[in-house]
């Protein structure tokens, strides 16, 4: 992460920690894990923001145990990033893209009772947590969440990347209109379609100076993360958004 943390003081941008090795390494702790932490951003001054471990977790399953340990999975990703100093953190939702309509239903009411208990320690903090779209194939389903966790620290994030992969009915636009103010968070990489490749701006089948024009329109200003993992395609990336003061 030392590299990554470089470079973005290099840029003058903020950092996203995306990968923690807690959940992967026998023993490994939560004070482990700050520490490796902490060093990797000494002297690092910019915005920090969190994603949260999501490597197999489902808050609302049905199966109590996956349940458990997906559910302390999210308390300890908010431990981590309450004391490494993040002020947001970035939850996949765990939802699977079903349309059966009672699956729908039991996750929507199992999510919404763990966070509207676990919001109120971002309140208290004053964090802010965002969920991001992953094989949602259309906004309603992550809109809905937002209005039933009724807290000005929950908000929607939007992945670029994953409505040109998981939502082809739709484009990204869409989920911009639909979120509205309310849009807090992106994370913006390009890709054709067919793999989750995380690719710069420039190469892939989703048009971001159309994107980019339709947050200028509606005057909104989320938070952006360049989510892909080459020096040069940030560079380029960066290059590329400089032409739309944003």
């Amino acid at each position: 992460i030392r590299e990554s943390v470089l470079l973005a003081q290099k840029l003058g941008c903020g950092i996203e920690i995306s990968r923690v090795p807690l959940y992967k390494t026998k023993g490994m702790t939560i004070d482990d894990t700050v520490s490796l932490l902490l060093n990797d951003l000494t002297g690092f001054d910019n915005r920090i923001t969190f994603h949260a471990m999501f490597s197999d977790v489902n808050i609302a399953s049905p199966d109590y145990e996956i349940k458990e340990i997906s559910q302390k999975r999210y308390i300890q990703s908010f431990e981590i990033a309450r004391k490494i100093g993040a002020d947001t953190v970035l939850f996949h939702t765990g939802y699977k893209g079903t349309k059966h309509s009672g699956s729908i239903y039991s996750f929507k009411k199992n999510y919404t009772a763990f966070f509207n208990d676990f919001i109120k320690e971002f309140e208290k903090e004053g964090m802010t947590a965002v969920i991001e779209n992953v094989f949602d194939y259309e906004p309603d389903f992550n809109f809905d969440l937002f209005e039933r966790i009724n807290s000005k620290n929950f908000k929607p994030a939007l992945d670029t990347g994953h409505v040109n992969l998981y939502a082809p009915g739709t484009n990204v636009n869409d989920w911009i209109k639909k979120f509205g103010r309310n849009l807090y968070h992106m994370h913006i990489h390009n890709n054709f379609g067919r793999y989750d490749e995380h690719s710069n701006l420039l190469n892939g089948s989703l048009d971001f100076k159309s994107i980019f024009g339709c947050l200028k329109e509606n005057d909104l200003h989320p938070s952006m993360v360049l989510e892909m993992f080459s020096e040069e395609d940030v560079k380029i990336s960066l290059e590329f958004m400089k032409k739309f003061e944003l």
